[in-house]
């Protein structure tokens, strides 16, 4: 009989952020594998309660209003929905620790059916710490389900992989599979390409820094700005690009005319697609205060572009630190201004990072793992020979 797997997610299409696209991008690779994937989400504004996105049938469900309406809502229209079509998968996959893996524990219970758990961020900020620090009424409950039914966890980066143990996640259980990225999608622009995609999406000529994804506190753009700054006169000519949208836009935009730095930085706002913006720019940065496995970092290095990124997180596993990239200390400004212009200056790195991603996080290979995680699962065997890939 064939796999099914149910994907349960707080956000989806046409939400944007890093879990929503690796999702995405993994269950297409899935699909294309003959596995039959569906997604269960939360209503978004504007967007049907059933769709099919790029191929993935697609139910939001639940209703909109305060986190009590909207939360239980939507485990009380979830679980209804995965009992309803409970024939169709065997393999219930959450991302993240809150409201899709409380539904998926409660679809759990359904006869056959397999739990994977897998958190999307780490720190003082990422799922464990939300379900065991920020949650003191529940969360000592749904540490106790997780533990007593999630079948696989699933640990993107290595610190993910520790708080897991340290929650009392047992080692047998857990699977190193990082994200991944469509290096068919995401790869380096010709110089005649770049020319024509800094024309159609309006850029200015020069060398162009970007950054992609969402404007949070996390994602640490006020270092960045004051970094910006700070750049020495080999960045004269020299523009940031911002790509992305959230609730620090305006903030951020302000921070900008302060520093005196507003004509050489751009925010071009959210895009359901970098890709292009990657691949007309020459270096790109991350300049996170936390990390899982930054998807936009992994997009970046497989378009060819140099990336400095902070040293957390999955950053710094993927980047080889002065060989296809550099690292820093998150809130260093000065470093984070220093690293740019060497970036800049090595375009060598963008090459060697190309096929770091090629060997290592191409979605197809990513989704190679996960489809071993489900047979094991299916099949209750102990597959510890392909259980650690990244």
């Amino acid at each position: 009989m064939p796999i099914g797997v149910a994907m349960i997610l707080h956000d989806f299409y046409p939400s944007i952020g890093g879990a929503q696209t690796h999702t995405l991008a993994l269950s297409r690779a899935l699909r294309a594998r003959g596995i039959d994937v569906i997604a269960v989400t939360r209503p978004y504004p504007g967007a049907p309660i059933y769709e099919e996105v790029q191929g993935i049938p697609t139910y939001r469900v639940g209703m909109r209003g305060g986190r009590v309406i909207a939360g239980v809502s939507y485990l009380a229209a979830g679980l209804a929905l995965l009992v309803r079509e409970r024939h169709r998968y065997q393999i219930l996959h959450c991302h993240q620790m809150i409201s899709p893996m409380t539904l998926a524990l409660m679809a759990r219970a359904l006869p056959g059916k397999r739990l994977v758990i897998n958190p999307h961020g780490r720190g003082p900020r990422g799922d464990v710490a939300k379900i065991t620090r920020l949650r003191p009424l529940t969360g000592k409950l749904r540490v106790a389900a997780a533990l007593r039914w999630g079948d696989a966890f699933v640990a993107i980066a290595r610190e993910i992989h520790e708080e897991l143990r340290a929650m009392g996640v047992q080692e047998e259980r857990i699977w190193d599979i990082a994200n991944g990225v469509d290096i068919e999608h995401f790869a380096p622009a010709s110089p005649a390409e770049r020319i024509n995609l800094r024309r159609r999406l309006g850029l200015p000529d020069g060398r162009l820094v970007v950054f992609a994804g969402r404007l949070t506190v996390a994602k640490g753009l006020d270092v960045l700005l004051n970094a910006w700054a700070q750049r020495d006169a080999t960045l004269a000519d020299a523009h940031l690009i911002v790509v992305g949208d959230g609730e620090l836009r305006d903030d951020l935009v302000r921070l900008a005319h302060e520093l005196g730095i507003a004509q050489s930085v751009a925010f071009t706002g959210g895009t359901h697609d970098p890709a292009a913006y990657l691949r007309a720019c020459d270096a790109f940065v991350l300049p996170s205060r936390t990390e899982g496995m930054p998807v936009a970092l992994l997009e970046a290095m497989a378009c060819g572009l140099p990336c400095v990124a902070t040293r957390v997180g999955g950053s710094a596993e993927v980047i080889e630190d002065g060989t296809s990239g550099r690292l820093v200390a998150p809130e260093d400004a000065a470093a984070l201004a220093k690293a740019l212009a060497e970036a800049l200056a090595m375009p060598g790195w963008g090459m060697r990072a190309r096929r770091r991603i090629q060997d290592q996080y191409a979605i197809d290979t990513v989704a190679q793992r996960y489809v071993a995680m489900y047979k094991s699962l299916l099949s209750d065997r102990n597959a510890s020979a392909v259980r650690t890939a990244v």
